[in-house]
């Protein structure tokens, strides 16, 4: 028998594949829209250290829910109850802090408190996302309608506490995971890193694919059905809480009315990256690459787009230019459509 030699690529079909990875089209599709954004900005705002550093910074704190949303979605289910966690997490985390917690303090709580604190709202948002599987699981509630009355009742719960108020955490011990970069990238970049390793490299994964390609293969595979989505849904709320939490430090604030349409980012993230909303499919490195070109767009329209006025007959229309946030939901309902209209197509044609 021939032995390979020390040099010898021993798959160059494994190599092949790896370059026909979808998530090359998203490199593709973000280099475009940088592109462009560099042609049509004369001003080059866009590629500033300053806005750079904010663009990154958003796109580690969408991408804690984001990284959630894509492992519900791959598991065959869907959790819009994103959002309201954050707010939930938000208010919960604060109040800890500031207030519920002995030795808690609202100008300066000791480190204990903090990291108690902080531990306490994650332990709430696993709660939550085991709650979500109760539902799902022992009251056979579709995963829409189940996350749906929690988005609303959690929220609801969240303004409660709050009695509808801000409540203001200043001190830099909570506040430095949120509101600095150096160290909410690198939070982020852990979690994306260990979600990708268990999904795409451990037993758990496999099963969660398998489990969102067919529940009823997977079943009478001897899989277990209840324990897999209440992983699912307990990772996703748990990333939640944590992004209440950053966001909290981010603004120094808790608010009942965090994280409105937060749940859309994450699951047009996921989508815009390749996980099919019939599950089975996708990938963490995926939904990263999706909502980083989704947060490109959205910025990079706000700098292109500058006011001009239209002139019809007697009449002038001036049109003020518009801000990133305006078109926010614009972008985010033209891309899912998009997203999903694609992969409808591809499945069909497969």
């Amino acid at each position: 028998m021939e032995k390979d030699s020390p040099g010898k690529v021993e798959d160059p079909g494994a190599v092949a594949a790896m370059f026909r990875a979808p998530e090359w089209g998203l490199v593709a599709g973000i280099a475009v829209v940088l592109g462009l954004i560099y042609a049509l900005e004369p001003s080059h705002a866009f590629f500033s250290p300053y806005s750079l550093r904010n663009l990154i910074h958003n796109i580690a704190l969408h991408g804690v829910l984001a990284i959630g949303a894509a492992i519900v979605i791959i598991a065959g289910g869907i959790d819009l109850s994103v959002g309201a966690v954050v707010a939930l997490a938000s208010v919960v985390s604060a109040k800890l802090v500031t207030a519920w917690l002995p030795g808690a303090s609202a100008s300066s709580p000791s480190i204990a408190v903090v990291v108690a604190a902080v531990a306490l709202t994650l332990l709430m948002g696993l709660a939550v996302g085991m709650m979500h599987a109760l539902m799902i699981n022992r009251f056979y509630l579709p995963p829409f309608i189940a996350t749906l009355a929690t988005m609303a009742g959690l929220r609801s719960l969240a303004l409660i506490l709050s009695k509808n108020q801000s409540v203001n955490v200043s001190f830099d011990a909570y506040r430095l995971l949120g509101r600095d970069p150096w160290y909410t990238v690198p939070l982020f970049l852990a979690v994306a890193v260990a979600a990708s390793v268990v999904m795409g490299a451990t037993v758990l994964g496999r099963h969660l694919y398998a489990l969102g390609g067919n529940e009823t293969a997977a079943r009478l595979s001897g899989l277990s059905i209840p324990r897999l989505k209440t992983i699912a849904y307990a990772l996703s709320a748990l990333l939640s809480a944590l992004g209440g939490i950053l966001y909290t430090g981010k603004d120094g604030q808790a608010r009942g009315t965090m994280g409105v349409s937060y749940e859309l980012f994450a699951i047009t993230a996921a989508v815009v990256g390749g996980c099919s909303l019939s599950g089975g499919v996708g990938s963490i490195r995926g939904t990263v690459l999706g909502l980083t070109l989704i947060q490109i767009i959205i910025k990079g329209t706000g700098l292109v787009v500058k006011p001009f006025t239209l002139n019809i007959g007697s009449w002038a229309f001036r049109f003020q230019g518009i801000d990133s946030t305006q078109v926010e939901g614009l972008v985010l309902g033209l891309v899912i459509v998009a997203a999903v209209a694609f992969n409808q197509r591809l499945r069909t044609r497969n």
